[in-house]
């Protein structure tokens, strides 16, 4: 499984969304790498189809396609708020393991 979290150094909360991340995976005692990708310019916005900050990718996949908003340096809402939730990282990781921890 390929994980990554693509931020723009001025998001003060990407760095809460990597904790929330790491501690979902070690829910299973599973020690996935995440890939950290700064992206900082419209360039590079557009090179990797960045919807905004924060956004994390699991196997290449947004984890929240529906919240995923026009491509370019901006903020990312999910459900109003500025990260993810637990239930939506559990979720998605549980999918791309292909099964679940919570019968």
């Amino acid at each position: 499984m390929r994980i990554e979290l693509l931020y723009s150094d001025d998001d003060p909360g990407y760095m809460a969304t990597r904790h929330r991340l790491v501690t979902i995976l070690l829910e299973d005692a599973f020690e996935t790498p995440i890939q950290m990708i700064a992206v900082n310019s419209a360039a590079d916005a557009e090179f990797l189809a960045f919807p905004g900050s924060p956004t994390i990718r699991i196997d290449g996949e947004d984890i929240d396609p529906a919240s995923a908003g026009a491509v370019g340096l901006g903020r990312r809402s999910y459900g109003g708020e500025p990260m993810p939730g637990e239930d939506l990282i559990r979720s998605a990781i549980e999918r791309a393991r292909g099964w679940s921890h919570r019968g």
